[in-house]
């Protein structure tokens, strides 16, 4: 396994020494940025059960722990009223609030199995489902009939950028969900590069119907926080690699790459406000990171600096 501190991130389950899971493989399950995590340590004392030098992992029970407090967020709860609270008591929450106000989210499903899980449960539903396909071959065959979708959920065997953006050419407005079994960093890095939450398969149905609860709350509002492209120390090398280059675009990108973390980082130092306008400002600060993130990419890689991403 690679360094989870920089931005290669390999997304596994827990590791190979016993039950205890990787900060990133942490973001990656809960829907909680790398950068809340370590925000959260440092002013909530949330603190992972071991590290390894810079390496922070989490136990089976602390990321249980996470989830229960990422869907009480989703319903508008703040961090600083969650983390004292045992989980108990962040179970008797999470009956006594609803997950999401308003009208529950049309949402479409794509995927054999995830169609399965949804039959299979009890409880009722957070989320309204409006139309199901087996596969994405389906869904290009019989989507005429659907007016109108809040959210797209979609389970991918491999996960690529072009069955979303199928899904985007027949629905642009749905919000997208992916759930995946198998994908690169590179893949990964390119559809969360979109603001699309992604999920490893198999996946708890609570969990889905929380990232579908979130991207439908934020829609037109800021829309969710996308993890850094770039380390500190990958920009560092890019501009010095870029140097020679006479029009000083990539020391010029990566200046400002390097302002805009720094403002979302200092953004999260603001979360105990409960305030959604500063989620929503942390977000469109990631967001308008990514932009600039893919265009440092492309010179790079134009450069031989990066490999190309896999098709």
């Amino acid at each position: 396994m690679q360094d989870l501190e920089g931005t290669s991130k390999e997304h596994t389950g827990a590791d190979a020494d016993g039950d205890l899971y990787r900060i990133g493989t942490v973001a990656q399950l809960t829907g909680i940025a790398v950068e809340r995590l370590r925000a959260w340590e440092r002013r909530y004392g949330l603190a992972p059960a071991h590290r390894a030098g810079k390496t922070r992992f989490y136990s089976a029970a602390q990321l249980e722990r996470l989830r229960k407090i990422k869907r009480l967020i989703d319903a508008g709860q703040p961090i600083s009223s969650l983390v004292e609270l045992t989980d108990e008591q962040l179970d008797e929450r999470q009956v006594a609030t609803p997950a999401i106000t308003g009208q529950p989210a049309r949402t479409g499903l794509i995927g054999p199995n995830l169609l399965v899980l949804e039959q299979s449960q009890t409880d009722d539903l957070r989320i309204q489902i409006a139309a199901r396909w087996a596969n994405l071959e389906a869904f290009e065959r019989d989507q005429l009939g659907v007016d109108r979708l809040d959210a797209v959920v979609v389970q991918l065997p491999v996960l690529s950028l072009e069955p979303v953006e199928v899904i985007e050419d027949y629905f642009p407005d749905a919000q997208i969900v992916v759930l995946y079994q198998f994908g690169t960093a590179n893949n990964l890095t390119a559809v969360e590069a979109r603001g699309i939450p992604t999920l490893k398969w198999p996946t708890p149905w609570p969990d889905i119907e929380s990232a579908v609860a979130s991207v439908h709350r934020q829609t037109g509002a800021g829309g969710k926080a996308v993890a850094r492209r770039f380390s500190d120390e990958e920009l560092v090398a890019i501009a010095a690699s870029t140097l020679a280059d006479p029009t000083g675009c990539p020391q010029h990108l990566v200046e400002m790459i390097s302002q805009l973390n720094a403002f979302a980082d200092y953004s999260l130092s603001l979360d105990d406000r409960g305030d959604s306008l500063i989620e929503g400002i942390h977000a469109d600060t990631t967001q308008a990171r990514a932009h600039l993130e893919r265009a440092l990419e492309a010179l790079a890689m134009d450069e031989g600096l990066i490999a190309t991403p896999d098709p």
